[in-house]
């Protein structure tokens, strides 16, 4: 295995590089952060970091690497030489495998090594058979996706595990938050997953589909509700809709509609407005959704694919890049269409149009 070691202090740099060589590890090494995510562009199969580095700490660089898209599935361990739960639950919040502390032994760092080849590899093969089996997917970056969650559920657990007797209240409190949450997110996750491939099957089989029946400002408030979409900022909202029956399927439109909502407010600025409306046109039905974030290129605009996140570089985002994908499967099953347009100069602000048939 290919292992990166990233440790500034050289005594404790040299013993790790040579126990891991003697087990049969290939093994390269940086004295300090940014050297350490250099490297790790390289392609180790596993990270191992220290987290007191002198210019950027083991948590700046587990969460520079997950923001490089060659970087992100790479198994990161800590070692640390204090034992704090916050440090823990930090590093676990980052997505981190399993935490070290030092002073360690021989059989602590090989145990841990063989336990994150162990419960890595499952999910790597499962992921590897679903990226083969459809060509739409070659080449998407939502593995890590997946995988990050279930660090967090599996590592809250395991702590729980360790000192089930020593834990106190609060501290399982927020352990427990933790595993909430990434099972919240696997969830979220997991139904994107299933609305687009539900949505992929309604393409390539027309004929076994007939658009039903819905109510266009039920649909509107549904999409719209802060109270069920926690991005959602209802002091920056503003929802206006007529009353119509539009063709589609209720739980497809409100699903797509809302994955827009919440998009407009992560990649807008707090006080920055968001505006949903809905309108009757002759025999159309328009739902626009308006927003004054950074917007998309025309060429963006012009070329959506699933599992596409555009600018992820320049902007922190979490999720598997389907939303706009969901939204344009929906219309297209309605026998509508959604179109993009920008709205300020430098083509900053998006404007998300669903047309669709009135009934």
């Amino acid at each position: 295995m290919k292992i990166l070691i990233v440790e500034d202090d050289a005594s404790i740099r040299e013993i790790l590089q040579d126990l891991l060589e003697i087990n049969g590890h290939t093994v390269t090494a940086a004295a300090d952060g940014q050297a350490g995510i250099d490297l790790a562009q390289l392609g180790p199969e596993l990270i191992l970091c220290d987290i007191g580095l002198p210019d950027k700490n083991g948590f700046e660089v587990l969460a520079a690497l997950r923001q490089i898209e060659t970087c992100r599935e790479i198994p990161f361990i800590f070692l640390t030489a204090r034992a704090d739960r916050d440090d823990q639950r930090r590093g676990m919040a980052l997505g981190a495998d399993d935490y070290i502390t030092k002073p360690f032994t021989q059989r602590d760092i090989t145990e841990a090594i063989a336990a994150r080849i162990q419960r890595q590899q499952p999910l790597r093969a499962r992921v590897a058979q679903l990226l083969a089996e459809r060509r739409t997917e070659i080449g998407a970056n939502w593995s890590h996706e997946l995988l990050t969650p279930l660090n967090g559920v599996l590592g809250g657990l395991a702590l729980i595990e360790a000192e089930a007797d020593t834990i106190k209240p609060n501290q399982l409190r927020e352990l427990l938050a933790l595993i909430r949450d990434g099972a919240e997110r696997q969830f979220t996750f997991s139904r994107k997953l299933i609305l687009f491939y539900e949505l992929e099957r309604l393409k390539t089989n027309p004929s076994k589909y007939a658009p039903g029946r819905c109510e266009a400002d039920e649909i509107i408030y549904a999409a719209a509700n802060p109270a069920d979409h926690p991005a959602i900022r209802p002091s920056d909202l503003n929802v206006s809709c007529g009353v119509a029956a539009i063709a589609g399927t209720s739980s497809h439109l409100t699903a797509a509609l809302s994955e827009i909502i919440e998009n407009a407010f992560r990649f807008s600025r707090p006080g920055d407005r968001v505006n949903v409306s809905g309108n009757r046109r002759g025999h159309r039905y328009h739902i626009v959704v308006t927003d004054h974030g950074p917007g998309l290129t025309a060429e963006q605009r012009a070329h959506l694919a699933p599992f596409t996140q555009f600018d992820r570089g320049r902007q922190e985002q979490q999720g598997l890049g389907l939303g706009l994908a969901i939204a344009r499967l929906t219309a297209e099953s309605a026998l509508g269409e959604l179109r993009l347009e920008a709205t300020g100069p430098g083509e900053r602000g998006l404007k998300v149009t669903f047309d669709l048939p009135s009934l």
